[in-house]
């Protein structure tokens, strides 16, 4: 009687729920050779689980997750193998154990702060567009399932995202996602660098960072800062010193010579807060930057091609010299990573797609996608709902986290990254004096703005991938 009673407690979810939920698992949703059959929970969401199907063997696996009191998700059950689906949720309907209290904390873990409790600093107002707004309830979800997915925050993760450095700690809890979705191990075992992934015996240390403004508001919640119409300030301009002065000042910290990195792959993580709405249009600067190659366009006609255009220095007002790659001083530094999509229209459009979505809200993304047509110099335009079949075929999988995340190789690299340790990301690298990339995307989205809407608004809203939203 009692199994009965925990399987009437159990309903479906969808495996997009599922899989945010698994990020806490140490390779996060990836269970090859097996593929997830059926998601389930308990029906106050204090356990979930799914069901996983072997391809190759025919069988399946149960797979029961739990809340502890501090609303950690932890793996309690792990079953199998089961020649039936039936038999495998007979089992995971109990091993879910959906009636019983939360698990308790493990001896001498600390509980984890909860990410709504304000403290004595106040909120900013990205954190209060977050908390406020039915709208940005998908984001809500999804940001605090990738909060709890952390593998040990600093003291002040919680009170920083509150605060002003809300976009820093955003953007870490884009990166965990990211990682995990690609099957990555992923800690936080020491004070810095902020992460250590693993996958396959090949390993690297990333510590995160943001470019931000002088002025601490002037990346946030404002007016809209737009693109620079000339060119060559766009590229070598403020946006290319911001970057440049961002990655050196971490790089100063010497991170490659601590006991627990020596010898071993080290990438900074950069994203680009420096002035409301810049992620639309900075990206171009930081590959000039960093490889000191400017994108130029040759010729005419069908004769128009890309062309590399070497620069010594930036032109900016501070004149930093330019192509960090090309020094040897820094071969320890084996990548760096970039995304302009650590934002809340990426948490919230993920949220959504997991079924998080408040009754009248719409979503459209509009933006460019790169055409890889050999030789195509200009971008293909979008627009497109959120929850529309044609959005989610422009990927083999739907939208996933990693897409928009970019890597960018030192070729004096001492240490370098093999690609196949972020295989997810869009991979740029030197060879025979060029700059190519290699992605596993057919379509890659170079920039894009969300608009929402709910019912019985006059007008959408709309967010920036890596802004929030505009006033």
């Amino acid at each position: 009687m009692a199994e009965a009673d925990e399987q009437r407690l159990i309903t479906p979810i969808s495996q997009r729920e599922f899989e945010l939920y698994a990020l806490s698992l140490d390779r996060g949703p990836n269970f090859d050779p097996a593929h997830i059959f059926g998601s389930y929970q308990v029906e106050h969401g204090g356990a979930s689980g799914c069901i996983l199907l072997d391809p190759e063997q025919g069988t399946f696996t149960s797979l029961a997750l739990r809340r502890r009191v501090d609303h950690r998700w932890v793996k309690v059950d792990e079953s199998g193998p089961w020649s039936t689906p039936e038999a495998a949720l007979d089992r995971l309907g109990v091993s879910m154990r959906g009636s019983d209290p939360p698990e308790p904390l493990p001896p001498g873990a600390r509980r984890r702060p909860l990410l709504l409790n304000v403290g004595p600093r106040g909120i900013c107002p990205e954190f209060e567009l977050l908390t406020s707004s039915i709208s940005h309830l998908p984001a809500l979800m999804a940001i605090g399932e990738c909060y709890l997915a952390l593998p040990n925050p600093d003291a002040n993760f919680v009170t920083d995202f509150q605060t002003n450095n809300f976009a820093s700690r955003l953007f870490e809890l884009y990166l965990l996602a990211c990682l995990r979705e690609q099957g990555l191990v992923v800690r936080q075992d020491h004070v810095s660098p902020d992460f250590w992934i693993e996958k396959d015996s090949d390993a690297c240390w990333i510590e995160a960072v943001t470019a931000n403004s002088e002025t601490p508001r002037a990346g946030g919640i404002g007016k809209w800062v737009r693109a620079p119409e000339d060119r060559t300030e766009r590229l070598t301009g403020n946006a290319a010193e911001r970057f440049a002065k961002t990655l050196r000042g971490k790089l100063q910290r010497n991170y490659h010579e601590l006991e627990h990195v020596k010898g071993q792959p080290f990438a900074l993580a950069i994203a680009d807060f420096h002035v409301s709405g810049s992620m639309v249009w900075s990206r171009e600067a930081l590959p000039t930057y960093l490889y000191g190659l400017r994108a130029d366009v040759a010729g005419d006609g069908a004769e128009r091609r890309a062309i590399g255009t070497p620069i010594t220095n930036l032109t900016g007002k501070h004149s930093i010299p330019a192509g960090l790659f090309r020094d040897p001083d820094f071969a320890h530094l084996s990548a760096v990573v970039f995304s302009n999509a650590a934002t809340l229209a990426k948490f919230n459009r993920m949220g959504f797609l997991a079924g998080w979505r408040p009754p009248g809200l719409t979503m459209t993304r509009r933006g460019i996608l790169f055409d890889r047509t050999p030789g195509a110099l200009e971008p293909i335009d979008f627009n497109l709902s959120v929850d529309s079949a044609e959005y989610q075929a422009l990927w083999p999988w739907g939208e996933a986290w990693c897409q928009e995340l970019e890597v960018f190789h030192n070729p004096l690299a001492t240490h370098p990254i093999p690609f196949d340790l972020i295989p997810g990301a869009t991979h740029w690298f030197e060879y025979d004096g060029d700059i190519e990339c290699r992605t596993i995307w057919a379509n890659s989205v170079i920039s894009s703005i969300t608009h929402l809407r709910m019912a019985g608004e006059p007008q959408a809203t709309s967010e920036a991938q890596g802004e929030s939203e505009p006033s």
